[in-house]
C-alpha cells in the first residue's frame, strides 16, 4: 500500500472527522471509502458512455417514435 498527501479546507477535514466519529472509523476509511465511491462510480458512467457511442456508430438507436413513447411514460414530450 502507498500513501499520498493530499490539501483540503478545515470545513471538509471537520466532515470527514465528524463522519468518522459518527460511523466508530478512521479518517483514513472515510477517505478511502468516498475516492472508492467516487472512482467506482465514474468508471461506470464513462464505460456506459462508451457503450452508449459504440451503439450509436453502429447504427442500434430506438425509432424516434419509441423513443418519443418512452419519454411519455415519464411525463415528458419528447416532441
Amino acid at each position: 500500500m502507498k500513501s499520498t498527501t493530499i490539501r483540503m479546507d478545515d470545513r471538509m477535514l471537520d466532515r470527514i472527522d465528524s463522519m468518522a466519529k459518527s460511523l466508530g472509523r478512521s479518517r483514513t476509511w472515510i477517505i478511502s471509502q468516498a475516492i472508492e465511491r467516487f472512482l467506482s462510480y465514474e468508471e461506470w458512467f464513462v464505460h456506459e458512455v462508451e457503450e452508449g457511442l459504440n451503439e450509436m456508430r453502429n447504427g442500434d438507436l430506438a425509432p424516434p417514435e419509441e423513443a418519443a413513447a418512452s419519454f411519455k411514460k415519464w411525463g415528458v414530450n419528447a416532441d
